[in-house]
């Protein structure tokens, strides 16, 4: 005997006298589209009595959009520390089959407020990985318990979920010791504007200050300036750290300084401090040393020769993937799990061009 015909979408059309196409949008209950009740009727009959069935779809094609992509909520693309964790998580991600998704949200709490509503309706999602301070800290602590969440980014005794940091202490203080042994007595802290969610900027003030402390110097041998979140919010989107080192050392100079030195909040701010110099003609070293905190791609470059702080921007990238994976691989997904990983990389600082003995 041999196997029975299967009944196409054709089949069904050629007896109801109806197009192919008219019967398949009355099947899958297309919307935006108008046919008479008695018309729709009579294609479910003949497709009932012809013995037709809907083509199952593959466990591919049912399988959730966003089940191979994990999310990169950053604050902006304009610093090289971010575009370079990106790049290592996305790099990691393609090793597994995964895809990224980046959403700059320019620290702004309703554009991540956004995000986070889009992940709570689809919790499939393979991850979210955190390169700076969530603004909703508990509401973030909770999605975890659902969805792998993985921060990079300073310590915070306060996260629940899976952790890659730096102290922002140790990195200053190797910074502190450098400048010290350079006979630097007096230095100026340059930061993006102070607040309790972005801890680490507080934190590397603090330890210029104990390091300076204790080596035997004064209270006030590190000064800092930072601009007010009013004054950030005017500066461009690609040029925000930058130019709030370039802006505060242009005042800093005019105003009079006996600082010997200048310490960005990071390279990007450090890159600003530099050029604000060179402008006023100034000479690194010799006239001021400048040191920054990450050490990016270009920190290295002759022209810039950047002393900076090291704490493995990529391989951090690509441990936050790995952790992502195991949990989507695990049996675990979805129940309570018994750990949570934190990781710690050690710092080290990158003495290079413009940092150099003090001018007395």
């Amino acid at each position: 005997m041999g196997l029975k015909k299967k009944v196409t979408t054709k089949d069904i059309a050629d007896y109801v006298g109806l197009s192919q196409s008219a019967v398949s949008m009355i099947l899958n209950n297309k919307t935006n589209v108008s046919f008479s009740d008695s018309t729709r009727q009579k294609v479910l009959d003949a497709a009932k009595e012809l013995g037709y069935q809907k083509k199952k779809k593959s466990i591919e094609q049912t399988s959730k959009p966003l089940s191979k992509v994990i999310l990169i909520m950053c604050p902006f693309l304009s610093n090289h520390y971010y575009t370079t964790l990106v790049h290592s998580i996305t790099e990691r991600a393609h090793d597994y089959g995964y895809l990224t998704f980046v959403a700059p949200t320019l620290r702004n709490p309703s554009t991540e407020q956004y995000y986070l509503d889009l992940m709570k309706n689809d919790l499939d999602t393979a991850g979210i990985v955190y390169l700076y301070p969530t603004s909703f800290l508990p509401e973030v602590n909770d999605m975890s318990k659902q969805i792998p969440i993985v921060n990079i980014g300073d310590k915070n005794d306060e996260i629940t979920f899976d952790s890659i940091h730096v102290s922002s202490s140790k990195p200053a203080r190797l910074v502190a010791e450098h400048l010290i042994s350079l006979g630097h007595r007096k230095i100026t802290y340059i930061s993006t504007p102070i607040s309790d969610i972005e801890r680490s900027r507080s934190k590397r003030y603090d330890a210029l200050v104990a390091t300076f402390k204790e080596y035997g110097f004064g209270d006030d041998c590190v000064s800092i300036r930072s601009l007010s979140p009013g004054e950030y919010n005017l500066l461009s989107p690609n040029m925000l750290e930058y130019s709030s080192g370039y802006n505060l050392t242009k005042q800093i100079l005019e105003e009079g300084t006996d600082s010997t030195a200048f310490v960005g909040y990071n390279d990007m701010v450090a890159f600003g401090i530099l050029d604000a110099l060179y402008e006023l003609k100034y000479k690194v070293p010799n006239d001021f040393s400048v040191c920054g905190f990450d050490n990016i791609p270009m920190a290295d470059m002759n022209r810039i020769s950047l002393t900076t702080v090291e704490h493995s921007i990529e391989a951090k990238g690509r441990e936050a993937v790995d952790i992502i994976v195991r949990i989507c691989d695990s049996k675990t997904k979805n129940q309570p799990r018994s750990f949570v990983t934190k990781l710690e990389f050690e710092p080290f600082i990158v003495k290079r061009k413009s940092t150099g003995r003090a001018k007395f």
